[in-house]
C-alpha cells in the first residue's frame, strides 16, 4: 500500500484532510510554548529597560554632581583670578595664596586658620589681603598653619587714612564682621560717607595705600567732641576662601619677622583704644 501510494499518490487527499483536522490541535498545543517565549522576551526586555533606566539615572546624577563641582571650580577660579589681578599691584612684595582651613565660631572673636605656616615663611603680624582689600593679620604662626585675626575682631586695630582728604584715624574692629569703627575723629574732621579708608603704613604692620573699608555712617554724639564713624570692610569677610600673604619689599627693612612678632596690636595702640572707649 505504501508502494502504491508512493507511485500513484492515492492517499494524498486523505493526508490533507487529516492535516486540516489536526492543525487546530497542533496550534493549541503550541500556544503555551509561544506564550512562554513571549513572556520571557517581554520580561527580559522590561528588565533590560529597568537596568538601562537605572544606569541612565546614575549617569545623570554623576553628571549633575560633576556640573556642581565645575560650578564650584568656576567660582574658585573667579576668586583666584580676582586675587591674582590684585597681585599685579604687589610689584616689589613677595606674595603667596593661602586657603582657609577653619573659622572661629566664637561670636566675640573674628579669627580664621590658614594653611600656611612658618615653613612657608609666614610670621606673626604678617598682613593678609583679599582681592578687594585688607583681611587681617597673622596672630599666631605654626609650622604648618597660622591663626589670623580679621580686621573686624575687637582686638584688631590699624592706623588708616582717608584717601580723599588724608585724614588719619585709628580703625578698630567691633566684633561685627561687617562693621569697623574709626576713632579720634572730631566733628571738624574732613570725612564723608562713602570715603575710602586705606592703610597709612605708619603702624609698622601694614604697608601703605591698601584699601581697608568704606565709611558708612557719621554720627555726632551729644557732649562728645568726637564723632562716631562706622565703616564697612571692602572684603566680604563672611565668604573669603583664600587669602594673600604678602612680604614687604627689600627696601622696607623695618618690616621683618623680628620687628613684627608678638601681639596683634602694639602697646601704644591698645592704650589708645582703651582710653578712647573708657
Amino acid at each position: 500500500m505504501m508502494t502504491v501510494d508512493h507511485h500513484f499518490q492515492h492517499l494524498s487527499t486523505v493526508r490533507q484532510s487529516i492535516s486540516v483536522a489536526v492543525y487546530p490541535i497542533e496550534y493549541l498545543a503550541g500556544i503555551p510554548s509561544k506564550v512562554y517565549n513571549w513572556g520571557a522576551e517581554a520580561l527580559s526586555g522590561r528588565n533590560k529597560l529597568l537596568r538601562d533606566n537605572a544606569e541612565l539615572r546614575a549617569d545623570q546624577i554623576r553628571l549633575e554632581l560633576r556640573l556642581q563641582k565645575l560650578a564650584t571650580l568656576e567660582q574658585e577660579n573667579t576668586r583666584l583670578r580676582e586675587m591674582l589681578s590684585s597681585a599685579k599691584y604687589f610689584e616689589k612684595e613677595r606674595i603667596l595664596i593661602g586657603e582657609l582651613l577653619s573659622v572661629d565660631l566664637d561670636p566675640y572673636q573674628q579669627r580664621i586658620v590658614v594653611n600656611k605656616g612658618t615653613r612657608d615663611g609666614a610670621y606673626e603680624g604678617q598682613p593678609l589681603l583679599g582681592a578687594k582689600g585688607i583681611i587681617g593679620q597673622i596672630d599666631k604662626a605654626g609650622p604648618f598653619n597660622s591663626v589670623a585675626l580679621l580686621v573686624s575682631d575687637p582686638n584688631h586695630a590699624l592706623l588708616g587714612v582717608i584717601a580723599r582728604s588724608g585724614q588719619r584715624s585709628l580703625v578698630v574692629g567691633t566684633g561685627n564682621i561687617q562693621q569697623l569703627e574709626l576713632l579720634h575723629l572730631t566733628s571738624t574732621a574732613d570725612i564723608q560717607v562713602g570715603d575710602l579708608v586705606i592703610t597709612s603704613g605708619l603702624d609698622d604692620r601694614y604697608p601703605s595705600d591698601y584699601p581697608v573699608a568704606e565709611v558708612t555712617s557719621i554720627k555726632q554724639v551729644a557732649g562728645d567732641p568726637f564723632v562716631k564713624v562706622e565703616a564697612k570692610p571692602l572684603v566680604d569677610l563672611n565668604s573669603i576662601r583664600e587669602v594673600l600673604l604678602i612680604w614687604p619689599s627689600a627696601a622696607d627693612a623695618d618690616y621683618s619677622v623680628e620687628n613684627n612678632a608678638g601681639n596683634s596690636l602694639d602697646d601704644n595702640v591698645v592704650d589708645q583704644i582703651t582710653g578712647s572707649r573708657n
